[in-house]
This record gives structure tokens, C-alpha cells and sequence, in this order.
């Protein structure tokens, strides 16, 4: 008797320790898809303004290819909502859906603008919050590849200190944006005298 209870206490914890270490490399894996959301998002807004018409909605489409169906992103008090879609009346000024935002609002996606979105790796928050939702945050600090110069746009994804305030879902197995308020920072300081 003594023995089947030790088997079952035994089977117990290590059932309890492959349950814990299941959950634990799930949340790895998650860590890391929105990882790579992040660095998708600074691949799509990077050179969107560059050259011409076509490889502009080619970015616009691969930013919102990021945010979910529903997402909402919040800049300067005014809400966008929902994806729209690059040339259709959904995307034209005033439509306010994040096609609107990136089309005709955000300035790294002005035709003549060769911005690169950097961020410095130390503003960078993310925390999963369950298998399907996160909070996420991270700066955009833009740089005008014309000229060399970073004070052209830096804005953030979420409010500095404020949870909940940058949102990401995972919608059938895959992670995406859902929800973010925007707002300027100071752009960043070279010299580290100053």
C-alpha cells in the first residue's frame, strides 16, 4: 500500500514538473513570436516612403497584415479602427481605420520620406498575459536615411508606464496588434555627455 502511494505521489510531481515545463516553453515561444511581430512592424514602416506608389501600399499592406481584423490604434486623441484596404474607399482620408493612419497620416509613409524605425532594445516590454493575449511596448525612433537624422518622428507603441495601453491577440495560433495608443518622445540624445 505504502508503495502505490509513493508510485501515485511520485507520478504526480512528474506530472506536475512536465506541466510546468510545457507552460514554461509556451511562454518562451510566445515571447518570441511577439518578438518577431515587433521586428516585422520595423521592417513594414522602414522605407515605406521611399520610392514610389506601389511599394508604398506594398508596406501599408504588410503593416496591416500585423494588427488583427478589430485592432485599434489611438494617435493624437483620434481612434483608428478596423484594417481597411490600400485604394478602396476604406483607406481614404478621414475613413479612420489604420489604413487611413498609415496611408495618409504616419510621415514614414510620405512618398519622398526614407525612414528607418529603430528601437533601442531597452524600451522594449513585453508580457504575456495568457496563451492569447499580451501587452507589448517599444519606441519607434525614426530615422531620415536622406540626411542621417534621428529627430524626425519618435513615437511609441503603448504609453511609457501604462499597462495595457499596447495590446497584442493570438488569433488562430498566430500573434498580431489589437490595440495600441501612440504618442511623441524626445527624440534620443547622441552625445552622451550632454
Amino acid at each position: 500500500m505504502k508503495l502505490i502511494g509513493t508510485i501515485t505521489l511520485l507520478g504526480l510531481v512528474m506530472g506536475s514538473a512536465a506541466a510546468f515545463a510545457a507552460d514554461h516553453e509556451a511562454r518562451y515561444k510566445d515571447l518570441n513570436e511577439l518578438k518577431e511581430l515587433h521586428v516585422k512592424f520595423h521592417q513594414a514602416v522602414s522605407h515605406a516612403g521611399a520610392s514610389d506608389e506601389a511599394t508604398k501600399n506594398q508596406h501599408i499592406e504588410d503593416v496591416l497584415a500585423l494588427w488583427t481584423d478589430d485592432g485599434v490604434l489611438i494617435v493624437g486623441g483620434v481612434a483608428y479602427t478596423g484594417k481597411g484596404t490600400p485604394g478602396a474607399a476604406d483607406c481614404a482620408p478621414g475613413a479612420q481605420t489604420l489604413c487611413d493612419f498609415y496611408a495618409n497620416h504616419a510621415a514614414s509613409f510620405v512618398l519622398g520620406n526614407d525612414y528607418v524605425s529603430l528601437t533601442p532594445i531597452f524600451t522594449e516590454a513585453i508580457r504575456v498575459l495568457n496563451h492569447n493575449d499580451a501587452e507589448i511596448y517599444f519606441q519607434c525612433i525614426y530615422l531620415d536615411v536622406n540626411n542621417n537624422d534621428l529627430k524626425v518622428s519618435n513615437v511609441t507603441f503603448g504609453l511609457p508606464g501604462a499597462p495595457g495601453t499596447g495590446r497584442a491577440r493570438k488569433v488562430h495560433g498566430r500573434w498580431f496588434f489589437s490595440f495600441a495608443e501612440s504618442e511623441p518622445v524626445p527624440p534620443p540624445t547622441l552625445d552622451v555627455y550632454q
